[in-house]
């Protein structure tokens, strides 16, 4: 692992995510803000289900595809491969929705904005099939270029809205189809610039085969993991209202935001990784010492949104959102946070696993871990809504970690957890005692950050310098 390449590829990675997270939450706070809450409700469950079918719709074809590009593969054949198989997953859901429509139109006058947000998100999917190309091809520059782009134009759109008064859902989802198109665009611009040539649809018989029957074990794992990520928000609309549905969709959307470190590290870890478990050569000594330093750096960082956010959580967003989503949701984006760090373990873990070519190892825990979710939101809803929902995740979240220290063999690439415990003691001692202290939220939140931080350094559970590349 290069030290100067990595870290240049997290530098682009972080513009993109920093410039896309951006972007996102001053739209969130815009809708969140001016759009009433039963119309975010219905937006937040329109476009829980669309994604989840379109999940579904991938086959897992995603993650095989920038394996085997980083592995080496032609790019070109997996590029068009996989541009093939998008463009006709999102060609059967429409006609689907279309058949839909007009067999049961009852259905569809309920969730009017299901086949708007549905197209939005076929054209998302349809620009990620070239992003993830390029992610194979560590082309994050590029992917950086297209992120920033794309959500500043989706930003203006959304501001250009709420200045003219023209603010709302429907709106709002025809401006994100347009931007989703522009996306496709620019991103083909930039594949077609790598490759030396116009990327097409390619229909190769026995490699799509091969492709496919590489990913059915991920099969199973989108399958289940797309229920995991967002069957709380479909149950929840389904036997809760959708004021509960917006609520608890907005502490879902701030669990995301607090995962962004997160978002920044897993596409340079997956890359990187796939290039070490393809050595048969045993990694050197000092190569795992920098792994060592580099995951317990990412673990550190882990917790820092989420001390923050659980202190300043009901002042701060009650203030952005007139009163809306802030007490109300204290304890659901409490439950939520915990989940943080435990997500960044089960994402290097899953790494780990999958560039192993432990899939069907994967499949068994990601199917367990969302049948446990699933049911768990099935009898805790009805009692307890967004809380019970919030409640569900975790308990899942730690079934799943737990099967994957279990399962999954660290053989090829190891680390220790230990200080990733003591971190956790040292968040949560912080918290409790500045929480317990401290009326004003804001210095509970800055005070609490300030304990944690020294806590790590004065007992030496990082040390920066030696991940850092030397001169």
């Amino acid at each position: 692992m290069k030290s100067n390449k990595l870290l240049k590829d997290l530098s682009a990675n972080t513009i993109q995510t920093g410039i896309t997270q951006l972007a996102g939450l001053v739209i969130f706070y815009i809708m969140s803000r001016y759009i009433p809450k039963a119309d975010f409700g219905e937006y937040s469950w329109a476009t829980a289900v669309g994604s989840t079918i379109i999940a579904i719709g991938s086959l897992g074809l995603d993650f095989v595809l920038i394996k085997r590009i980083a592995a080496g593969q032609d790019a070109r054949m997996m590029a068009g491969i996989h541009f093939l198989h998008t463009l006709l997953v999102g060609f059967i859901i429409v006609v689907t929705l279309s058949i839909m429509q007009m067999l049961w139109p009852n259905m569809l006058a309920f969730h009017p904005l299901l086949f708007l947000v549905v197209i939005q998100l076929i054209l998302s999917n349809i620009a990620n099939s070239i992003k993830f190309s390029l992610t194979g091809l560590e082309q994050f520059r590029a992917l950086a270029i297209i992120s920033s782009l794309v959500n500043l134009i989706k930003l203006l759109l959304v501001v250009f809205l709420l200045l003219f008064t023209a603010l709302s859902v429907k709106n709002i989802v025809l401006g994100f189809i347009c931007a989703s198109f522009i996306e496709f665009l620019i991103s083909l611009y930039f594949i077609n610039k790598r490759l030396d040539r116009n990327l097409s649809p390619i229909l190769s018989k026995s490699t799509y085969l091969d492709f496919v029957l590489e990913s059915l074990p991920q099969l199973g794992v989108v399958l289940f993991d797309s229920a995991l990520a967002r069957v709380d928000w479909i149950l929840l609309g389904i036997f809760s209202t959708v004021t509960i549905t917006a609520e608890y969709s907005f502490a879902y959307k701030f669990f995301e935001l607090s995962k962004l470190p997160l978002l920044i590290l897993a596409p340079v870890l997956l890359t990187r990784f796939t290039k070490l478990s393809g050595s048969t050569a045993a990694i050197p000594l000092e190569k795992m010492e920098s792994i060592q330093q580099f995951f317990n750096i990412e673990m550190f960082i882990s917790f820092l949104i989420p001390i923050f956010m659980v202190c300043s959580w009901s002042d701060l967003i009650d203030l952005i959102t007139e009163g809306k989503y802030g007490a109300v949701n204290q304890i659901t984006y409490t439950i939520l946070a915990i989940c943080v760090p435990l997500h960044f373990i089960t994402n290097y873990l899953w790494t780990s696993g999958f560039v192993q070519g432990k899939l069907k190892e994967i499949m068994y825990i990601t199917i367990t871990s969302s049948i446990i979710n699933v049911v768990l939101n099935l009898i805790l809803i009805p009692f307890y809504g967004s809380i019970g929902s919030a409640i569900s995740f975790l308990a899942s979240c730690i079934l799943q970690l737990a099967l994957y220290l279990i399962i999954i063999p660290q053989k090829t690439i190891t680390v220790k957890f230990d200080k990733t415990i003591y971190m956790f003691v040292s968040a949560v001692l912080a918290i409790i005692f500045c929480k317990m202290t401290i009326k004003n939220s804001y210095h509970s939140a800055i005070l609490s950050l300030s304990i944690y931080i020294s806590l790590v350094f004065s007992f030496r559970l990082i040390h920066i310098k030696k991940f850092l590349p030397k001169p």
